[in-house]
């Protein structure tokens, strides 16, 4: 691996994808539900991405905010090419991309960047050296606004505690390994896995040696070499986090994964009680972290706290409109980490659900829907918490036409590589909620021809898919199920594509996607 990383992986380019959680909107959502107040995600901002890899959730965002500023910084060159040459193929001129060490962002040769609004960090923090960290909490002091939010997503610990072993004899494993990073990744998996079988690891590590090797298996190298492969991973405790952060003046705003920052939703009863008699807030999350063995969190810092009143928060939350963004399950259950469930209730549920299937509805309205029981104890923060923390639901507007080209030429690029998209799916911009929604290859099939205005064919459809499987080396796989039977596999796909036609497109629809 080249030296110019510090320890970080070069020789293989990261995966592309689009993380919601970064988006601007749905950070100060985050912050709103815990009681913060925060900067405007509307209109006029400025947003920086550290680390944007091939560059899809800045270009995408931009693309879908065209009257906000965006600038993504990473150092690998190939990555900042790619993000550089799809920016100029959709037409979208408010994001800049910078080739750009951390190290070197107080430099004489750093770029001219403004105040921002909004930084984000997503696969960075614990997996970067710690001098690398001290550049970046140098630039969150000096570059982020009062009031002004940061995202981090990172890998946390007890959930990783049983794979530290594992990733450090992977690292020896690859370094001893002649050629670039997939051939050496190959090796010491494979390696690993042998010992394995000879009963040369504990027998506690089986669990963590198969999902790598399923991953290898899948030919997933670039997520291997990223996540497991640099010199400095390094796992680590929220409450340290919230130490590092706090000497740029930030403090821990919210969980970006809503549904945690309902305590009843996300604890048992007895785990409520015990956490409330501890009085540090980031201890208190450090256990939140041990209840539920978590092994990534997604967390919104904010500069400069301010709190708003109860009534406040539930005024802007029910002046909200939400839209449908996949088919809502008849009941909504949310699993505990014990395994316990947190109930919605079904009767008002029911109602909000029928009434979103008919369109965008705001959640003031909702909220004084007729049908809905006597004495409905829903509040705006608990609906939106659960539909959106559970992904059945968005925020929507009526973007800007300017949004809505964006989108168009945006997505238009799929066609240019009809191909990937069809093997690996993608993610569609989409307007009307301003995130990216990412489709399965399966999916990406039917968006094509649901785009394009002709009308599907499930058993074609399902014929496609099956065929570019095979050609790929594999056989379809549906709800976990790997069929390898021509027969059963073509009836089982075009159930699927049957049950799309009647549960996704509508929604595809609503959403101006089709």
């Amino acid at each position: 691996m080249q030296s110019w990383g510090d320890g970080y992986v070069t020789d293989v380019e990261y995966s592309d994808g689009f993380y919601p959680a970064q988006a601007p909107a749905h950070m100060t959502l985050a912050a709103t539900i815990n009681g913060l107040e925060t900067p405007d995600a509307e209109g006029v901002f400025t947003y920086c991405e550290l680390g944007c890899g091939r560059g899809d959730t800045s270009l995408i965002l931009a693309a879908l905010n065209p009257k906000a500023e965006f600038h993504a910084l990473d150092f690998n060159p190939s990555h900042i090419a790619h993000a550089r040459a799809r920016a100029r193929a959709a037409g979208v001129a408010n994001v800049t991309f910078h080739e750009q060490s951390f190290l070197d962002l107080a430099g004489p040769g750093a770029p001219a960047l403004p105040m921002f609004d909004f930084i984000t960090l997503h696969g960075v923090w614990t997996w970067v050296a710690p001098a690398v960290q001290e550049a970046i909490l140098m630039f969150l002091r000096t570059r982020l606004n009062p009031g002004g939010l940061v995202y981090l997503g990172y890998n946390v610990l007890p959930g990783w505690s049983e794979m530290a072993p594992i990733q450090r004899l992977l690292k020896d494993l690859a370094a001893g390994s002649a050629g670039r990073s997939p051939q050496a990744i190959h090796r010491a998996i494979e390696t690993l896995g042998r010992l394995a079988e000879a009963k040369a690891l504990p027998a506690r590590f089986e669990d963590a040696v198969g999902r790598l090797r399923r991953a290898l298996d899948t030919g997933a190298f670039a997520y291997l070499a990223h996540e497991y492969f640099n010199e400095h991973w390094r796992p680590v405790y929220h409450s340290d986090v919230a130490s590092a952060l706090a000497q740029a003046k930030l403090g821990f705003a919210a969980s970006s994964d809503l549904l945690n920052n309902f305590h009843n939703m996300a604890l048992t009863q007895a785990q409520r009680s015990l956490l409330a008699e501890i009085d540090p807030p980031d201890l208190r999350e450090t256990l939140k972290d041990f209840c539920g063995d978590e092994r990534f969190r997604r967390d919104v810092y904010v500069r400069g706290a301010r709190r708003m009143s109860a009534s406040r928060r539930e005024g802007v939350l029910a002046g909200l409109r939400l839209t449908l963004v996949r088919h809502p399950p008849e009941v909504i259950h949310i699993a505990r980490p014990d395994g316990s469930l947190w109930r919605t209730d079904p009767a008002a549920y029911q109602v909000f659900l029928s009434a979103l299937s008919r369109g965008p509805r705001r959640v003031s309205d909702l909220l004084a829907d007729p049908g809905l029981p006597a004495g409905c104890p829903v509040t705006a923060v608990e609906l939106v918490g659960v539909l959106v923390g559970t992904g059945i639901a968005a925020p929507c507007s009526g973007p800007e036409p300017e949004a809505r080209a964006a989108a168009e030429r945006l997505n238009g690029l799929i066609d240019a590589d009809v191909d990937a998209a069809l093997a690996r799916g993608g993610t569609i911009a989409v307007a009307a909620i301003g995130l990216g929604l990412q489709l399965t290859p399966i999916q990406m099939a039917l968006y094509r021809v649901l785009r394009t205005g002709g009308a599907p064919d499930p058993e074609a459809l399902a014929a496609a898919f099956i065929q570019r499987c095979r050609e790929g080396g594999g056989h379809p796989i549906i709800d976990g199920k790997v069929i390898a039977d021509d027969a059963e596999a073509q009836a089982t796909v075009a159930a699927t594509y049957v049950e799309m036609i009647d549960r996704a497109a509508p929604i595809w629809s609503m959403l101006g996607m089709v």
